[in-house]
């Protein structure tokens, strides 16, 4: 099963699976959440966030975002902190919003396409792992022009657990019969860093995403990088 290379990095070496987590690692996908949360909160009768205020809310799926963002506070998602029937009209306002914005304003980051090509290349099995819902996922993966390069897709609501929990890691190696060894996760936020530990496998982290503000290196990951070209 195993890859050997003879260039690039050494995470390459007997590499057979690249997991990738998707917003804020393969795309900058904040404009389009913030257009979409930003109408959700005047349609609420409430202040718009703003895009800096996005960046620091995403990572944990599309309820979190909203709860968020209705509390105007990191803490906003957790139990007690949003009334639910506010939640459930503002949850549908925000998805009708950000079908409409989902690909206007989002862009791949810099040596994304490259190295996904070039492990298309080298016959590496190549997943997105993603906190985001599938609905989105997909369309966004198709509007960047890169969803021809995955062999699967997993969704925050594709499995009953999602990251950090470990599930979608080890279900793409068991649907691949891939091992630790050969499997490499690469992500931007402490949810990929802990979701790879609890898997068993090597992690990359990039500086530019999401990170609830916090730099990726306080979460230790294995390797930070600035961009996927380094891996190349």
């Amino acid at each position: 099963m195993k890859t050997s290379l003879t260039k690039g990095h050494p995470f390459l070496n007997n590499l057979s699976l690249v997991m990738y987590d998707l917003d804020g690692t393969l795309v900058e996908s904040v404009p389009d959440l913030a257009a979409a949360l930003d109408k959700m909160l005047l349609d609420m009768g409430m202040p718009a966030a703003g895009e800096s205020k996005t960046r620091l809310w995403v990572g944990n799926g599309i309820p979190s975002l909203v709860k968020r963002a209705l509390a105007d506070d990191m803490l906003g998602d957790k139990p007690g902190q949003v009334d639910s029937s506010l939640f459930e009209t503002a949850h549908e306002r925000f998805k009708s919003h950000y079908s409409e914005e989902l690909g206007h304003h989002s862009y791949l980051y810099p040596g994304v396409s490259d190295f996904l090509e070039a492990m298309k290349g080298r016959g590496i099995k190549q997943v997105v792992i993603t906190n985001k819902s599938e609905q989105f996922t997909d369309r966004l993966l198709q509007l960047m022009g890169i969803h021809h390069y995955f062999d699967l897709t997993i969704g925050g609501d594709s499995l009953t657990e999602k990251k950090p929990h470990p599930m979608p890691l080890l279900h793409a190696m068991h649907r691949f019969d891939i091992p630790s060894d050969e499997s490499l996760m690469i992500g931007d936020s402490v949810n990929d860093i802990h979701a790879a530990r609890a898997a068993g496998v090597r992690v990359v982290g990039l500086p530019y995403g999401y990170n609830h503000g916090e730099p990726i290196e306080q979460a230790n990951p294995d390797l930070v990088i600035p961009s996927l070209s380094g891996l190349l």
